[in-house]
């Protein structure tokens, strides 16, 4: 038996009524998608992991929820206002579609004023992302078609015209439902992603195990990227080789690495993070690596690791996990590096700028400068070679070095790593002097999180003579030590900085602490609540002449 009228309902939903509803949810659908575009990159940098999505959700500086409140409110009142208002005239049919249409209308505006705010990571389309969007818009149509349903249901049943003129109005609370529409989304697919990531890696392990090519693999709480960027640059002078790019340095994105491998690569390079304890050992498992490489270490992402302990164990999972008879290159300059190659029973070469006489490699007769370094490169039992390079700073000799020792380890001259060296290019976002026609040195560092980094930039700022402006968020994935951290980055700003703008209020008490207990001035710090707020703020007082240091920017989901 059905509920009373519940028959002769269904009857009305055939035809028009039908197509009408599946034409509303399906254009609600894809209005909500695009209003979800933040939420979708914050979920994708967060690993698509709930504490961290949810964290940054609730965060109280997250202005996300409160806008889509907002728009809901106002969605809602102007439904109602104007349904009621041409009830009398069209009657509540065609007054309740006119209130849904201004509802269309605020989120749409919602949408275009989202849109112009930039992205700091660009969504990455993956497989993965694709088919999280294609069930996240199927969600949404189905709950606004639910929505819809009930709401036609209860005016056919109870004949009022209240609820008939009101029969749109639940859709307006869904953009508030939408950040967590998507995570529902997301567990609905779990299942499949995590047979897709198993297959994936299985396939690339076994490809990588079958292939007869040197493998490679690289971390550090620092410097990773940097040094597989220059190894990368000095290797292809003689081997053809395949690297990860960017920081595709998870299970996935080198298994995603791995298909572009092909029986002409001679060497691949695979840049290991870690965030918890065994992440560096699964990817090692992946790659099997002949050499690892260990750039540095230090309390970045202490947030998730808890104790320094814990960041180290987990570094040193790579050289636990090299292939039999593998050998450990360790930077000189670092004393969490040392100690782990301490630890290490297999052949080990250090390399770096302290201790020479103990390193494969070492660099002397360095002169920095604002256009690049030069240098000469020491290899044991060989004859100086003069080398020059566009990257900036002391601390980038220290990361040749390290690369310099694999490249001679596996058969190239000290000639052909010289000629390497030479064609570095700058790498991206990483102390990259940035061209401009206004006379201004503008120095991205901001792909830079970590204390050692901020040391090696204030080096760098030193370089150049002008007034020196430094915009940056702090620090942050520094669990109980972040405030400290902060406070020391803002002492060692005020040495070095005339002026400095601090973006966000995560780290803004800290930091001016720090500038102040440095002796910086207090007029010569300006706050921004963002970095298009910030860029404004530098505008403001920017002149021809001057060094303007962007330190640090943090990812979307901590702004």
């Amino acid at each position: 038996m059905f509920p009373v009228g519940l028959e002769s309902f269904s009857s009305m939903l055939s035809g028009a009524p039908l197509i009408f509803s599946i034409v509303v949810s399906v254009l609600n659908a894809v209005l909500l998608f695009f209003a979800s575009m933040k939420f979708l990159l914050v979920l994708q940098l967060c690993g698509y992991k709930a504490k961290r999505y949810f964290k940054w959700l609730k965060n109280p500086q997250t202005p996300y929820l409160s806008r889509l409140m907002l728009l809901c409110l106002m969605g809602f009142l102007f439904f109602c206002i104007i349904a009621m208002c041409f009830s009398s005239v069209l009657g509540y049919d065609i007054s309740s579609l006119v209130g849904f249409v201004s509802y269309l209308l605020f989120t749409i505006l919602y949408i275009n004023t989202e849109s112009k705010v930039n992205a700091k990571v660009p969504l990455r389309k993956t497989g993965r992302l694709i088919r999280l969007i294609i069930v996240y818009c199927i969600v949404l149509g189905v709950i606004t078609f639910g929505f819809l349903t009930l709401l036609n249901y209860l005016a056919f049943v109870i004949g009022s015209e209240v609820v008939g003129i009101l029969r749109f109005s639940l859709i307006c609370v869904m953009p508030i439902l939408t950040p967590f529409i998507l995570y529902f989304s997301s567990l609905l697919t779990s299942p499949f992603e995590t047979i897709v990531k198993h297959f994936a890696i299985k396939r690339a392990t076994l490809k990588l195990k079958r292939m007869q090519i040197l493998k490679i693999g690289i971390t550090g709480s620092f410097g990773k990227t940097t040094v597989k960027e220059i190894l990368k640059s000095i290797l292809s002078q003689k081997y053809r080789v395949l690297a990860t790019p960017a920081s595709f340095n998870t299970p996935m994105g080198i298994a995603l690495t791995v298909k572009h491998l092909d029986s002409t690569h001679d060497v691949f390079i695979a840049e290991m993070g870690a965030r918890n304890r065994g992440d560096i050992k699964e990817v090692a498992k992946i790659v099997s690596p002949m050499y690892g490489v260990l750039t540095g270490v230090n309390i970045q992402h202490l947030e998730t690791f808890k104790t320094l302990e814990n960041i180290k164990d987990t570094k040193f999972e790579l050289f636990e996990n090299l292939t039999d008879g593998g050998e450990g290159f360790f930077s000189a300059d670092n004393e969490n590096s040392v100690e782990l190659a301490n630890r290490f029973n297999g052949e080990k070469y250090f390399a770096g700028v302290s201790n020479p006489e103990n390193n494969l490699v070492s660099a002397s007769n360095i002169s920095v400068g604002e256009h690049g370094t030069s240098f000469t490169l020491n290899i044991k039992g060989e004859e100086g070679v003069p080398c020059s390079t566009v990257l900036l700073g002391k601390h980038s000799i220290k990361n040749i070095c390290l690369a310099a020792a694999v490249a001679y380890k596996m058969g190239m001259t000290p000639i052909e790593i010289a000629l390497g060296i030479n064609r570095i290019q700058s790498i991206g976002h990483r102390l990259e002097l940035m061209p401009n026609n206004k006379g201004i040195v503008i120095i991205d560092d901001s792909y830079n999180a970590n204390i050692d980094g901020v040391v090696a930039a204030m080096e760098v700022l030193d370089l150049f003579n002008g007034r020196k402006i430094v915009l940056t968020p702090g620090l942050v994935e520094l669990g109980k030590d972040e405030n400290m951290a902060n406070m020391e980055m803002g002492k060692i700003l005020a040495k070095h900085a005339d002026h400095v703008i601090i973006i966000g209020r995560q780290n803004a008490e800290m930091i001016l602490a720090g500038l102040l207990e440095g002796g910086m001035k207090k007029e010569n710090i300006k706050f921004a609540t963002n970095l298009n707020k910030g860029n404004k703020e530098l505008n403001a007082m920017v002149k021809e002449g001057d060094v303007v240091l962007f330190e640090n920017d943090l990812p979307d989901n901590y702004n």
